[in-house]
């Protein structure tokens, strides 16, 4: 009979894994001659730690992609931004500055500048006991936000907020038997990143006027 129980046991602690479902809302495409035309400034890691800052590289041009999918926005060039950030001598914390973002509005003729941050990344761990058996659990989530403003007012016409996860489980039996491996923490990141960047593209269009 233990064996049995044992066997079920097993069977149910299976390894697996899932992750957040891309949850996207149908939007009817924008005449271009209504379209707001914005230029996209490069995401921000404000997770407060500075080894996420690896996982950045491609998220704004991604994320530009996305947006430009909903066609509710002309979009500018990112190179062109990045030009006339280096010649008024900028920084990216600078274009937060109503003035400034004023006259790179109207250097690049946008009519606003969307500001995006990979705002926390979580990381969690929890152990399930059966038998003598257990799984290993682990949680990946990550928050991006993002705000788009008018550059000749400085007033916020759209934000937006997407969390997404990856979690994996696997077992251990007899304290070696393992079924399953760790997850890659970089790949996990990337998985919940590819999720949320969709979304938030899809909320800040959904938002904007």
């Amino acid at each position: 009979m233990l064996k049995r129980i044992t066997a079920l046991a097993l069977l149910l602690l299976v390894g697996c894994s899932s992750m957040s479902r891309l949850d996207i809302a149908p939007l009817a495409d924008k005449p271009y001659d209504q379209r707001l035309t914005i230029a996209i400034v490069d995401f921000q890691n404000r997770s407060g730690d500075a080894g996420y800052d690896a996982v950045m590289a491609g998220l704004t041009g991604a994320f530009i992609n996305d947006l430009n999918g909903t066609k509710q926005f002309r979009l500018i060039e990112r190179e062109r931004l990045s030009s006339v950030i280096d010649e008024l001598s900028l920084s990216v914390a600078g274009l937060t500055d109503p003035e400034t973002a004023k006259e790179v509005g109207k250097v690049l003729g946008v009519d606003a500048l969307l500001f995006g941050n990979l705002s926390s990344v979580t990381y969690s761990t929890n152990k399930q006991t059966i038998f003598i058996a257990w799984t290993e659990g682990e949680k990946t989530e990550i928050t991006l936000d993002a705000r788009l403003v008018r550059t000749e007012t400085g007033e916020i016409l759209a934000t937006g907020q997407a969390s997404a996860f990856v979690k994996s489980r696997n077992w251990v039996a007899f304290g070696f038997a393992r079924l399953g491996r760790k997850t890659d923490r970089v790949s996990t990141i990337q998985q919940a990143l590819e999720i949320a960047r969709q979304q938030l593209a899809n909320s800040v269009a959904s938002g904007a006027p």
